[in-house]
């Protein structure tokens, strides 16, 4: 059973006309699609912040959603094209490591080559196949369409892994992996990475931040506050300001955290 929900995410930007052309490729092959943007920010080409964006938005979906995603360096090389079927969701994408999030939190019972042109549109561009081939696939399995149709199995897809936190006597270090549309940077530290430690400082590229709060209240504006965010994982951010512009707009994004041993 699917939703008849189409999710996309690109990294064309919010007001690219390519994501309208997306959209009517996906309507041509359904008109009763229901389309949700997921974002169209993703940093381009920058394929592990899209895997990142794509793990924490698909779970917001029902069972059935379609995820159409396109961040695609490789576009009109011989990259694959994939649709797998994972924790009861749906995506197409290119085979370049964007799926490798949301992989390693479930199993795929569905994994195919997109290989099949008939399920295309009838002419597909060398630089654009997020409208020519995924969009319209997508569509078809989001009308009910089927699997034997998208192409053969696969049984190995593209994979690398976010980078992991590190642990050493009294220092916790993580790194920023996303920088959101207000300037707070969103790292790979959890709060489970956090659970059981007393934190004794906090510090960004060796700017310190302050201690961990609950709450933008609890720092004055326009100071450098570290809290755990709505995605479960440590943020820092700059009360009503930019974290991001605080850093000069361009930062390595090492995060460490002093902790009593």
């Amino acid at each position: 059973m699917t939703s008849g929900i189409i999710t996309l995410l690109t990294d064309f930007g919010a007001d690219s006309p390519y994501v309208a052309e997306m959209k009517g490729a996906i309507l041509a092959v359904s008109r009763l699609a229901t389309i949700v943007d997921l974002t169209h920010s993703v940093a381009p080409q920058n394929i592990r912040q899209g895997a990142y964006l794509l793990d924490r938005t698909y779970r917001s979906f029902p069972y059935g959603t379609v995820h159409v995603a396109v961040v695609d360096p490789g576009v009109g090389s011989q990259r694959k094209i994939i649709a797998a079927e994972i924790n009861g969701q749906i995506f197409v994408l290119p085979d370049n490591g964007l799926l490798s999030v949301v992989a390693a939190s479930g199993e795929a019972t569905q994994l195919r080559e997109v290989a099949n042109p008939k399920l295309w549109r009838q002419t597909v561009s060398a630089t654009f196949h997020g409208r020519d081939v995924m969009g319209p696939v997508g569509a078809y399995l989001a009308a009910g369409g089927l699997w034997d149709e998208v192409g053969p199995p696969t049984s190995e897809i593209a994979r690398f892994e976010l980078p992991a936190v590190s642990r050493k006597a009294g220092l916790i270090d993580g790194e920023v992996i996303y920088a959101d549309s207000f300037g707070n940077l969103v790292t790979n530290i959890t709060r489970n990475d956090l659970e059981s430690v007393e934190i004794l400082s906090i510090e960004i590229d060796g700017r310190p931040v302050g201690p961990l709060s609950s709450t933008y209240s609890e720092q004055n504006t326009g100071s450098p506050i570290a809290l755990i965010g709505s995605s479960g994982q440590l943020e820092i951010s700059i009360v009503s300001g930019s974290a991001s512009a605080w850093l000069g707009g361009s930062f390595a994004g090492k995060v460490k955290i002093e902790v009593k041993s």
